[in-house]
């Protein structure tokens, strides 16, 4: 495996302002050279989440390495939280999209085959990059480039998406917009459009953090747009899971066993939708 951190702002040649993340941890699979065929990969761009307060490190490598063991080279992004807020985040994150999308023929990856995943807020950060990737703080810093940040497909995992007040989870929305955004403007629901990716969506009926509304609006959203979605819904389990297995919780549960589920379920989607590795000609 190769593993190491890239710091995107060094990559991108652009001033930090204060910002002390914004790096990218590659988990690569090794070129086999004994092999006479080389393999092209499906790329996933892991995006923990945390409120916009912190990092999750249960959402993180362990996240990478499940994917990575399905046959993906996974991307980890790091990225600032509060007090720094919009556009620091979406910029990270599209600087992360970017920086695949320009070096995909090096890393040998599927160049139509780059997928984002995210959790809770993360999983509206990677919202904003599948619906908002047009967004104007995007285009003022990578112009018409920025339309390369919309990924080939998105997973959203107990997502943090609506700013309605019945069902939002206000502690993301605040450090997220700081001052400079207005929370309507993003309100993922509100932002989507047929020219979205397809998107895999779940959560558990039981979460009282990022309440399952969430997750039931955007899926209405996305259908009624006509983007293909497939969405699961866990009966049992609170907020936070991951990969719902003792690696990243203190104690196992029976319900556990089915929730980890979910990923199988979003391998298979992907595959559905194109994210196989191509073994071809060196």
């Amino acid at each position: 495996m190769e593993h190491k951190k890239i710091d995107l702002y060094s990559e991108f040649g652009l001033e930090r302002d204060g910002a002390v993340s914004g790096t990218l941890t590659l988990y690569r699979h090794a070129d086999l050279t004994e092999l006479s065929k080389k393999r092209l990969r499906p790329a996933m761009l892991v995006i923990p989440g945390g409120g916009y307060s912190m990092v999750s490190q249960r959402e993180n490598e362990p996240i990478a390495l499940a994917f990575y063991a399905q046959g993906f080279d996974c991307f980890v992004l790091e990225y600032d939280v509060a007090p720094h807020s919009y556009p620091v985040q979406l910029l990270e994150a599209g600087m992360a999209m970017l920086w695949l999308r320009r070096n995909a023929k090096a890393l040998s990856l599927i160049e139509n085959g780059i997928g984002v995943i995210g959790f809770s807020a993360g999983g509206h950060l990677a919202g904003c990059l599948s619906y908002l990737w047009e967004d104007a703080a995007l285009r003022k810093a990578f112009g018409d480039e920025c339309a390369r940040i919309r990924p080939d497909a998105t997973i959203l995992s107990y997502p943090v998406i609506t700013a309605d007040e019945r069902y939002w989870h206000k502690g993301s929305f605040v450090n997220f917009c700081g001052k400079d955004a207005s929370f309507v403007d993003y309100s993922l629901e509100k932002a989507v459009t047929p020219s979205a990716p397809p998107c895999f969506l779940w959560a558990t009926s039981e979460d009282n953090d990022v309440p399952v509304q969430n997750s039931l609006l955007l899926y209405e959203a996305l259908l009624k747009a006509g983007v293909s979605v497939e969405m699961h819904l866990f009966e049992k389990g609170w907020h936070g899971l991951a990969t719902a297995d003792i690696e990243v919780n203190n104690e196992l549960y029976p319900f556990m066993s089915r929730v980890k589920e979910w990923i199988p379920l979003a391998v298979s989607f992907l595959r559905a939708h194109g994210f196989e590795v191509e073994v071809c000609p060196r």
